[in-house]
């Protein structure tokens, strides 16, 4: 017997809606659905975010061509990539505040800007390097990824590299939480943007290598220095925006 979906009112003569896909009998919500939909979460988010978080670490170059190229259903899509791991970092971070045993107190300016804009900044760390993204890829494109891919194609890829880096800050927030050192100390930020900036090296390098791209390693070290200029430029000018705008 037919029935009609309750998601967008089409007729049902089978156990699919043929319009938008839902199930024809939908039962009130319970603990028991619940439950498994966080089971159905985590066993089907590992087949394509596991191995991209995995491949992006260790061959980063292969998995932006090939999801350049059209090979798509293999890999986690870039933007809910980065979401879901930016999402990761401010959990990690606010259980390392919460039950880290370092010193709490406000740690002086990464970048000498003062401290009320530092802290600022910091509050709203994951909302501004968003809002710098497209500057830094279209820089990065010009000087290294035009006229092999277009802008577009460098920033969709930048999601990706994007969302490593909040892997790798997340990584430092449990490591504090651990070992009870400050993550926001200087030392800690300076070596982690060090280790950050070797690591997009040997990104750019494993990418662009597929393409041929004639004075590879000159053009990473451009892209990496005007990218530092524009990246502590914009942080400041968002930072800025934010205090006047009594964020």
């Amino acid at each position: 017997m037919a029935t009609t979906c309750l998601n967008c009112d089409t007729q049902v003569a089978d156990k699919f809606c043929p319009h938008c896909g839902q199930k024809a009998t939908v039962d009130r919500l319970t603990w028991h659905h619940l439950l498994e939909e966080t089971v159905h979460f985590f066993t089907h988010i590992e087949k394509g975010f596991l191995r991209t978080t995995k491949e992006l670490i260790t061959k980063p170059g292969a998995v932006h061509k090939n999801f350049l190229d059209g090979k798509r259903k293999t890999y986690h899509k870039p933007v809910s990539f980065l979401l879901i791991w930016v999402a990761v970092f401010l959990l990690v971070s606010a259980l390392t505040k919460r039950f880290g045993s370092f010193d709490k107190e406000t740690s002086s300016s990464f970048l000498n800007i003062g401290l009320e804009l530092e802290a600022m900044i910091h509050k709203y760390q994951a909302l501004i390097e968003m809002l710098i993204l497209p500057f830094t890829a279209l820089n990065g494109w010009l000087l290294l990824g035009y006229p092999k891919i277009s802008y577009l194609e460098f920033l969709i890829t930048g999601f990706y590299r994007f969302g490593v880096f909040y892997i790798f800050f997340s990584v430092l927030s449990i490591l504090a939480l651990i070992f009870g050192f400050n993550p926001e100390s200087e030392i800690s930020l300076y070596s982690f943007a060090v280790f950050f900036m070797g690591w997009s090296i040997y990104v750019f390098y494993d990418f662009f290598k597929l393409y041929n791209v004639k004075y590879l390693v000159l053009r990473i070290i451009a892209v990496m220095l005007t990218g530092i200029v524009i990246y502590s430029f914009l942080r400041t000018m968002f930072g800025k925006l934010f205090l006047t705008w009594g964020f």
